[in-house]
Parts: structure tokens; sequence; C-alpha cells
């Protein structure tokens, strides 16, 4: 599983037996493998300034381990608190969500670290998406699927499109 959520709110949705051999969760930046009892954090967290100034400017906004999430209407001002701190961040959006995260950080490179660790060709991989943060998911698998209802450019890349309705 990939997921832009962050993984201390997935945990209650699951059940208790594994359901996947690994959860790539926060956009990229946290990975459990099945059976481990602590997840992996794979970049760096949130700095307290860029968390504190966000907090000064208005913008409400949640974090992880290692992603922020706000509203997509406030990325004029998160964009002004990365470039008054220098901080190393990249926005993604997902509809009407913002994901701040460390450069370089994608769906995709969460992936290939769990297939790496799986010991799993991306070539064994198919990935379902439906909104811009999943466009590097689908260019980390062999097959990229893109849902009807989503985002128009990612349905527009994709190998696939499914049909359905969003739920």
């Amino acid at each position: 599983l990939v997921t832009g959520r962050i993984l201390d709110d997935l945990d209650p949705l699951l059940p208790a037996a594994p359901l996947f051999d690994a959860i790539v969760a926060e956009n990229g930046a946290v990975l459990r493998l099945a059976g481990q009892a602590l997840p992996t954090v794979l970049a760096r967290p949130p700095q307290p300034a860029f968390l504190e100034r966000l907090t000064q400017t208005g913008v409400r906004h949640r974090s992880g381990s290692c992603i922020v999430e706000a509203s997509a209407d406030t990325a004029p001002r998160v964009v002004e608190a990365i470039r008054a701190l220098g901080a190393p961040l990249a926005l993604s959006f997902n509809r009407d969500r913002l994901m701040v995260l460390p450069e370089g950080v994608t769906k995709g490179t969460g992936l290939q670290e769990a297939l790496w660790r799986l010991r799993v060709s991306s070539h064994n991989a198919l990935a379902i998406g439906d909104a811009e943060n999943d466009r590097s998911l689908l260019e980390a698998c062999e097959v990229g699927v893109a849902v009807s209802w989503g985002n128009t450019s990612l349905r527009q890349e994709a190998e696939l499109v499914i049909p359905g309705e969003e739920i």
C-alpha cells in the first residue's frame, strides 16, 4: 500500500493481521514492512522553525514523521515560509490538500525502497492512482493505472485508465 496518509492515521483502519507486505506512508517518507514493529523513516522530520512559521502565519496544518499537510489554498503562505527559512522542502498536491516533504521524497521513491527491501522488481508492480501526488508512483511501476474520476493529467499519462466513481 502506498499512500499520502500519516501512518498513525492509517493504523486504526487496518486489520490486526498484516494485510500488506509493505506500507509506504506519508507520500513516500515512511516505510513499514510486515512483521516490523516500528516503521522506517526515510526522510528528515519537519523543522520546528518551519512548523512554527506556519502557525504564526495562520496556516492550519498537521504533521507526521516527515510530512506536513495543509489545505492546497494555503500554498502561497507555505511557499513563503519555505523561502524565508531557506528550507529544502518540496510541495506536492493531492487534490485539495498540500503536502510538504523534504526534496526528492515521493511515493515513487518510497515504493522503490520497499521493492528493494522486499527483493521485488518494479517490473512486477502495478500502481493505481487518482491525484497529482501519484505521478511518481505510476512511473516507478511496470504498469501505471489511473482512475477515470481522478486527475486529468494523471489519466493522460497513465498506461491504463479504469472506470469507476469516486467513493
